[in-house]
C-alpha cells in the first residue's frame, strides 16, 4: 500500500520528474518497490523501498567514472543493497552530466544531487525515522562534502543522523590532484611519451588536450613501453626497469598500481583542468623536490613546472575539500594499501577534526588489503552495523566491537576480515601550497 501511494503521488502530483513506478533492476531482493527517473540536472536515480520497511533510509555515492551517466543497476545502490534485506530503503543517484556529457570530478554537484534525492524521497515516501549517506572513493569525498553543507533543514531538524565515507580522497581535492599532477610530470621526465616529441605539446596540468583521441588503452600502451610494467621483470629492457624503479621510488607507489594512477591523472586531471576550471591549473609543483630516484638533482632540473592559478585553486578549495565541520557520528574505512587513494587521506580528514569533541564524532577503521576499496561484505556490513548502534544505541564503536562483529558476519558471508586495529595513517606528503598562498613562479 506504501508504494502504491508513493506512485500515485508521484505520478500525478509531483508529475514525471519525481519518477515513475519501475520493475527493479536484477539483483534487488524480492518484494522491494522501486521508482527510478531522471533529476532536472540530467542525473539518474534509483529509489527501492523494501516491503518490510523500518522508517530508515541509506543513501549511496559511487565513486569516480567518466562514462555519460546511465540508469542504475542493483549494484549502484552500494552498502544500501545489503540494508535492503534488513528492512532499510536504499536511494542512489548517478553524477549529473558535465559540460561535455560525462560524469568526472562532481563532489560539489554530487552532493547537491544526493540531497535533492534526499528531499525527493521525503515527499515520495515521508521522512525517515534515520538517514544514513554513504560513499566510496569520489563518493566518501561526496559523503563527507554532503553531512558537512546540508547538516540540517529549514526548520533546524538534522537531515542526516550518520555517514560512512570509505576509501575516499578525504584530505581535499587540491591535496590530491597535486599529487596526481606529480605523478604525471615524473613520469613525463622519465618516458617523454604522452606526449612524444612529434606530437602537439601541451602543459601537463591539462593531462591530455581537449579532443585528444588517446584511450586509456592507449595510455597503458603507453606506460607499458616505457616501464614494461605489464610485461613479466624479466622481460623488461635495462631502460624500462630503470624509468620503473624511479618512479615508483619518486612517487611511492606500488608497481600494481602504475597503469590505473597513470590513466586518472591524464584523463582525470583533462577534465578537472579543461571542463571545470575552464584551462586554469588548480595544481601546482612549484617548490617540490623530488627524492628516491637514482638522480634526483637531475630530476629536479628536469621536470615540468607549473604554478597554480588562484582562481582555479580557490574553487578547487571550494568545491573539494572538507572542514570537519560535522554534527553526526562518522565513520571512515581504508585499505592500508591503497594505491590510488592512499590512506594518509584519512590522517589530514581527522586533523580537521580540530577539537577534541569534535574528534568523538569521528570513528576509523583500516584494512590490511592493497587494492583501492578492496573491502568484503563482511566488513561492510560490521562498519555500518557500528554506525547504526552508534546512532541509535549510542554505542560509540570500538576495534574490538567492530572484528567480532565482522567475524560473525563471515558466518553469512563467507569472505575475510582483515581489519587492523593498531594501524595509524602518517601524514599526507605536504606537496600542495598554502591554500591562500599565490601560486605562480
Amino acid at each position: 500500500m506504501r508504494i502504491l501511494r508513493l506512485c500515485f503521488f508521484a505520478l500525478l502530483v509531483l508529475g514525471s520528474s519525481a519518477g515513475v513506478c519501475a520493475q527493479c533492476p536484477a539483483g534487488v531482493p524480492p518484494g522491494t518497490n522501486c521508482v527510478a527517473g531522471v533529476d532536472t540536472h540530467g542525473a539518474f536515480f534509483l529509489i527501492a523501498v523494501p516491503a518490510n520497511y523500518n522508517g530508515r533510509l541509506v543513501l549511496w555515492n559511487h565513486g569516480y567514472t567518466l562514462a555519460p551517466p546511465v540508469p542504475l543497476t542493483a549494484g549502484d545502490l552500494g552498502v544500501g543493497l545489503l540494508a535492503l534485506s534488513q528492512g532499510f530503503a536504499a536511494a542512489a543517484s548517478s553524477f549529473r552530466p558535465d559540460a561535455i556529457g560525462l560524469s568526472g570530478w562532481q563532489v560539489r554537484d554530487a552532493a547537491e544531487d544526493t540531497e535533492s534525492l534526499r528531499q525527493r524521497f521525503v515527499q515520495l515516501v515521508g521522512r525517515p525515522h534515520k538517514t544514513y549517506i554513504v560513499g566510496a572513493s569520489e563518493g566518501g569525498l561526496i559523503t563527507a562534502e554532503t553531512i558537512e553543507r546540508f547538516a540540517r533543514d529549514e526548520e533546524g531538524r538534522r537531515n542526516y543522523d550518520g555517514a560512512l565515507p570509505m576509501c575516499g580522497p578525504v584530505a581535499g581535492g587540491d591535496a590530491n590532484w597535486c599529487g596526481g599532477f606529480d605523478l604525471r610530470t615524473v613520469y613525463q621526465y622519465y618516458c617523454q611519451n604522452l606526449p612524444r616529441a612529434g606530437e602537439m605539446q601541451y602543459p601537463l596540468y591539462f593531462g591530455l588536450p581537449l579532443g585528444n583521441m588517446l584511450t586509456p588503452q592507449d595510455v597503458a600502451a603507453r606506460v607499458n613501453e616505457c616501464t614494461g610494467v605489464l610485461q613479466p621483470a624479466a622481460t623488461r629492457t635495462a631502460q624500462q626497469a630503470r624509468n620503473l624503479a624511479n618512479i615508483l621510488g619518486v612517487e611511492k607507489l606500488p608497481e600494481s598500481f602504475l597503469i590505473i594512477d597513470m590513466e586518472f591523472v591524464t584523463f582525470g586531471l583533462q577534465e578537472v583542468t579543461l571542463v571545470r576550471t575552464n584551462g586554469l591549473s588548480p595544481v601546482t609543483n612549484v617548490g617540490v623536490k623530488y627524492r628516491g630516484s637514482d638522480d634526483d638533482a637531475a630530476l629536479n632540473a628536469g621536470v615540468f613546472r607549473a604554478g597554480f592559478n588562484p582562481g582555479a585553486i580557490a574553487w578547487l578549495n571550494s568545491a573539494y575539500n572538507p572542514t570537519g565541520d560535522v554534527e553526526i557520528p562518522t565513520i571512515t574505512v581504508h585499505t592500508i594499501g591503497d594505491g590510488l587513494v592512499i590512506v594518509e587521506n584519512e590522517h589530514e580528514y581527522r586533523e580537521e577534526f580540530t577539537e577534541e569533541h569534535d574528534r568523538r564524532k569521528l570513528f576509523q577503521l583500516y584494512t590490511n588489503a592493497g587494492g583501492h576499496c578492496e573491502f568484503s561484505n563482511s566488513e561492510l556490513a560490521a562498519a555500518f552495523e557500528a554506525l547504526v548502534n552508534w546512532v541509535e544505541k549510542k554505542q560509540r564503536p570500538t576495534k574490538e566491537g567492530v572484528i567480532a562483529a565482522c567475524a560473525q558476519f563471515q558466518a553469512v558471508f563467507g569472505d575475510t576480515c582483515k581489519i587492523n586495529p593498531t594501524f595509524r595513517p602518517g601524514e599526507f606528503e605536504a606537496r600542495v601550497p598554502a591554500r591562500n598562498a599565490p601560486g605562480q613562479p
